[in-house]
């Protein structure tokens, strides 16, 4: 009856008892960009109620998708970003795109969400640095790669 019950015991552990993916080296995601969505106004009307409504709706930590779109005839680095549900928002602005897109192009992995709404700086000199014309801070969101 001991040798049963031994035999079990053992049985248990080498069938997998242990939690084996707690040992496996779990993946590192590295902040790449925090940005705003270039083009917005071109795929959600945020004049509208159904637009606020819409905008209000993609709150912070909400996921986003990125594609690459190399077929963009106006910018060769080109970046989608897409809702979950494959509504087009825009894009990554063109002034901050390249080495997103040449990563993403060697197979690198990226992921996007929705950041908490963010003031812009107060200092003209400041913003005219920071903030490039086209991108459109009624959305940011920041973008990780994985490592």
């Amino acid at each position: 009856m001991a040798d049963k019950q031994t035999a079990e015991q053992a049985a248990t552990i080498r069938s997998g008892y242990f939690d084996r993916d707690a040992f496996k080296e779990k993946k590192k995601s590295i902040l790449v960009l925090k940005t705003g969505v270039a083009g917005l106004y071109f795929h959600v009307d945020t004049k509208t109620d159904e637009g606020k409504t819409f905008l209000a709706s993609l709150t912070p930590g909400t996921e986003l998708r990125l594609f690459r779109d190399t077929d963009n005839e106006h910018d060769r680095w080109a970046i989608s970003v897409y809702t979950s549900d494959d509504r087009e928002l825009g894009y990554i602005t063109r002034f901050k795109n390249e080495t997103i897109a040449r990563l993403m192009d060697y197979g690198k992995v990226f992921h996007a969400y929705v950041d908490e709404p963010r003031e812009r700086p107060k200092d003209e000199t400041e913003e005219r640095r920071t903030v490039a014309p086209t991108e459109n801070f009624a959305l940011p969101f920041s973008i990780y790669m994985d490592d």
